[in-house]
């Protein structure tokens, strides 16, 4: 009996130390948010635009942080997008989305 229980005891301690299987990485989604923030001086008119030229779709408009978060287009990547509104009239900064964690 006290041979069962050892027995036992080790399977499930071996069960217990099996890692969790890992997701590829292709199945994860991929980030295509930017958030932009503009001069309040010269305006959204300059960025929207540049937007639409683009092909980027606007997702929120921040009114009160003189921002906005667009979705870069299928057919482009973040980097090149990153460049581009970099260059636009007005904008002050281009980041990734990405979550923030309190602590």
């Amino acid at each position: 009996m006290k041979k069962l229980l050892v027995i036992f005891t080790v399977l499930f301690s071996l069960a217990a130390c099996q890692s969790a299987p890992k997701t590829a990485k292709s199945q994860e989604p991929q980030n295509r948010t930017l958030i932009i923030f503009y001069d309040a001086q010269v305006g959204k008119e300059p960025l929207f635009k540049a937007a639409q030229k683009y092909g980027s779709e606007i997702i929120y408009d921040y009114k009160n942080l003189n921002g906005a978060a667009l979705r870069v287009p299928d057919n482009k990547t973040p980097a090149k997008a990153i460049k581009y509104y970099k260059k636009v009239p007005g904008v002050l900064s281009v980041e990734m989305d990405k979550r923030a964690y309190l602590m």
